[in-house]
């Protein structure tokens, strides 16, 4: 019974996974979601792109209504920091998050990397050899939205092209941020 044994086996994968990175079935829902979308060959970056894009608005909404988001600050790090680490919070990404400044306008925020409950691959079991990351443009977004003038940068990364580069224990973005004028 070669199918009964590759269900055990799969069994045995996600429940690992569901601890090691301690996954809720919502989050779980999300990443299976674009996992499925995945195997129907409907799921790329620049899918993922538009839904991130398209959804921030009502959840900034619902984040901002439940006192969940925020980007208080004196300084444009301070100010990304605050807003990724209520993000974080808010949906457990993962365990933890940086923020840091890497040129006059440009910042990179890490999140998620091995322990992401969102990956479409680590959490989805995507078979997919792209990143499919949302938070590059939601993060964008929640920052517009936010008063952050705030654009996601595509970085060279050794698969090519992304939003989202692994390195160490987290996925790093880069935002170009322009400094409102007085």
């Amino acid at each position: 019974m070669p199918q009964e044994e590759d269900s055990r086996e799969l069994y045995e994968k996600i429940r690992r996974i569901a601890e090691e990175r301690g996954v809720t079935p919502c989050q779980a829902l999300y990443a299976v979601t674009l996992a499925a979308l995945a195997d129907a060959h409907i799921l790329n970056q620049a899918t993922v792109n538009f839904l991130a894009s398209h959804a921030a608005p009502r959840l900034h909404a619902y984040l901002k209504a439940k006192g969940l988001l925020s980007s208080e600050g004196s300084t444009t790090l301070a100010r990304l920091e605050s807003l990724l680490r209520s993000l974080n919070e808010a949906l457990g990404i993962g365990p933890r998050v940086e923020a840091r400044k890497v040129g006059d306008d440009v910042y990179e925020l890490g999140l998620g990397g091995e322990r992401c409950r969102y990956c479409p691959r680590g959490v989805g079991l995507a078979e997919i050899p792209w990143a499919a990351c949302p938070f590059p443009k939601l993060v964008e977004a929640l920052a517009r939205l936010e008063g952050i003038n705030a654009e996601a940068l595509v970085m060279e990364t050794p698969r090519g092209r992304s939003y989202i580069q692994r390195r160490g224990d987290l996925c790093w973005l880069r935002l170009r941020v322009a400094e409102a004028s007085t």
